[in-house]
Parts: structure tokens; sequence; C-alpha cells
């Protein structure tokens, strides 16, 4: 009787995996890698305790949530000299192939809206994370070139729920600046600013415009008719399993870039 053969290791670097968009884009990835006789592990690697364990693993590949930028797991990887793929953002040197989000032109993309529609006073709100600080950078670049004046720029150290958007959007509140609009750089910070907006007898958009961005389409579940510019998470993670069978297979030398297309969803908050 033939046996399967056992399948391989993939290394799954994400310093979270419970995030909606991430979370999509792992499941889609390993969908696609499980018949091809791959599976995705996951650790904490980021830990210096468990980088001796990722050797002793002996991954074939490795898929990166988010930028690599800790240089022990970097070296790691590199001495291991598999494929890794980087998606969401790159790194300022990718280590060898990249399925990403264009974030700074999204954020160019948010900024035009919001001058097509008129709004003259602008604020942005986002999280420290590497991709909302590159949509952030792309919203702030393109704001006095297009005419707007941005009154407030918050940015909110870490964002898991609802309430820590809610404490955002009140920071933003306190600066006692007046705006017309805000762009959010998550759904979640949309979604948060709409409900303190309501708290606080605001009108979207008469009284205030929130635009978002949204990595797993949920931008509709958050608030209805929420304007947002996206992506297709389920579709990033596939690209990022067939860029990692290609590699693997030999079909795709290293330096690979694939950038996925922003899309702008407009509806009833813009």
């Amino acid at each position: 009787m033939s046996s399967l053969p056992s399948p391989a290791p993939i290394a799954l670097i994400a310093p979270r995996l419970d995030a909606g968009p991430a979370a999509q884009a792992i499941q889609a990835c390993g969908e696609l890698l499980g018949p091809a006789g791959y599976y995705l592990a996951a650790a904490p690697w980021h830990s210096a305790a468990t980088l001796p364990r990722l050797e002793a693993l002996r991954p074939v590949a490795a898929l990166v949530i988010g930028t690599l930028e800790d240089p022990a797991l970097r070296a790691a990887l590199i001495a291991l000299e598999i494929p890794v793929v980087e998606t969401w953002s790159a790194s300022a040197q990718a280590m060898d192939s990249v399925v990403a989000i264009d974030n700074v032109e999204a954020g160019r993309m948010a900024a035009r809206h919001l001058a097509e529609k008129r709004y003259a006073r602008v604020a942005c709100v986002s999280a420290d994370n590497p991709w909302e600080r590159a949509r952030r950078e792309g919203f702030i670049s393109s704001v006095a070139a297009l005419g707007l004046e941005q009154v407030a720029d918050i940015v909110q150290p870490e964002v898991q729920h609802m309430n820590d958007g809610r404490m955002a959007f009140l920071r933003l509140l306190t600066t006692n600046t007046i705006f017309d609009a805000v762009f959010c750089t998550s759904d979640l910070l949309a979604a948060a600013a709409v409900s303190e907006a309501h708290n606080r007898d605001l009108q979207v958009p008469q009284d205030l415009a929130v635009l978002g961005f949204t990595d797993d389409g949920s931008a509709a579940q958050w608030v209805q008719g929420l304007t947002t510019l996206g992506v297709d998470a389920a579709d990033l993670g596939r690209r990022a399993g067939q860029m990692l069978l290609d590699r693997l297979d030999g079909e795709r030398g290293a330096g690979q870039h694939d950038v996925m297309e922003t899309v702008l969803e407009t509806r009833l908050s813009t």
C-alpha cells in the first residue's frame, strides 16, 4: 500500500494571526499550499528564544505577513537559504519576493477622493504599523498639493479593538480643530469614527465625511454605507501561495514583485 509523503513546512511569520485581513490571506494561502504537499507552520518566530527552533523546523520556504525588519529573524532566514515571500508591505530591502499593497498610493487616492468631493479641511487617523504608516504618508504628502488643509494627524499606538479606534477619534476631537472629513487607514478606525460621531449627534457625511480602508471586504459589515479603499485579502493570500509554489518548483527566481490593485468603493459616508 502506497503512502503519501509527509507535508513540508513553510514558516508563517506574522505579528498577529487573529486580525481579519491576515486571517483571510493565511486561510486562502494555506488552502492553495495544502494539496501541493505543504503546510504553514506558525510560531512566535520573532522571539529570540524560538529562533533555534526555526532552524530545527527546516522550513522549505517562509510566508511573511507585513514587513520583515527584525535583524535576528532576517539573519536566521537568510541562513536557511529558502524562498521568502513578504506580503502587505515590503521591507526597504526585500529578502526575496513580495506580494504587496501600494499603501502610499492608497493614501494618495484617499486625498484625491476627498479633494474631488470638495472637502477643504481634513484629518488623518492611523495605527502605528508599517502599512498604515505608509497610507498615512501617502495621504499627508498629497493633501497640500491638492489644495486641502490638514488640520490634525492622529497616530494611535495600537489598534486591536473598537475601543482603541474610539480612543483615537476622541484624541482627534480633543485637538479642538475644525475639519469636515477624516481619512482612517483601517476599517476599524473608520467604524469607530462613525460610531463616535453619531454619539455626538454629528451626521455623516453632512457634518463629517469618513473614508476608510478595507483589507478584507468587511467595510459594509462595520458601517453600512462606508466609503472605502481596499484590496481583496483572500486574493492576496492566493497570489502569495502561488508565488511560493512557483519559487519552490523553480518556475520563478527571486526578486518577484506583485502589487495588488487598490479599489475605491464610494458609498454614503463621503
